[in-house]
């Protein structure tokens, strides 16, 4: 998969002290059969199935899995809030890849730079409280922006609606704000910002 330009993602509201395990290592990986690929940042993924540890089985020949790395595939057309959808968050990841093709180990010039192929990278749960506020490069939305003011998701981005979905426990971004990101000393690509909220499920 190539890199989408313009792509980013920041958390804008965190408490990472007591919840470190909306973090998770993941492998990318597209297509049928699946395939390590390369990963945009912000990508909307899903997990399938957890990363089997290199080197390591057991003695019936068992695989032995990592407790907590998983595949990570974009999401598809989500509409539930039982699909935990998360993030590709590199904004602290050492080794990045430009959409030129060249690989950062370490650097300043991190914004919106992609996960290479075959390497794991970190992962952010999107939590559909309705208070969590998430910045993504204009690069993350599937059209144009316009007037609306609501998003679903589908393959992995954002897809802009004039209304919020209405079905019980659907899953969806609302529009908090947009700007440009700052990058070094000057201004770089748009963003908006954007809360993720569900349906409410009757009792």
């Amino acid at each position: 998969m190539a890199y989408i330009a313009n792509t980013a993602f920041e958390p804008r509201i965190v408490n990472n002290r007591f919840e470190d395990l909306c973090n998770i290592a993941g492998l990318y990986q597209a297509g049928s059969p699946a395939a390590n690929a390369d990963c945009s940042a912000g990508l909307l993924c899903v997990r399938n199935g957890q990363v089997p540890c290199e080197g390591f089985d057991n003695p019936s020949g068992t695989r032995v899995y990592n407790e907590n790395t998983w595949y990570m595939n974009a999401a598809a057309a989500t509409a539930n809030i039982d699909d935990v959808i998360y993030a590709c968050n590199t904004y602290d990841t050492q080794l990045l890849s430009a959409p030129d093709g060249n690989n950062y180990f370490v650097g300043t010039r991190t914004l919106g730079l992609g996960a290479p192929a075959g390497r794991y990278c970190t992962f952010t749960r999107i939590d559909f409280d309705g208070q969590s506020v998430y910045r993504f490069g204009i690069g993350n939305l599937s059209t144009t922006l316009g007037s609306n003011t609501y998003f679903t998701i589908a393959n992995g981005l954002l897809v802009p609606a004039a209304a919020a979905p209405t079905d019980a426990g659907s899953i969806y971004f609302e529009l908090r704000g947009t700007g440009n990101f700052t990058e070094g000393t000057t201004a770089s690509f748009q963003y908006v910002d954007v809360v993720a909220k569900r349906v409410s499920v009757a009792a």
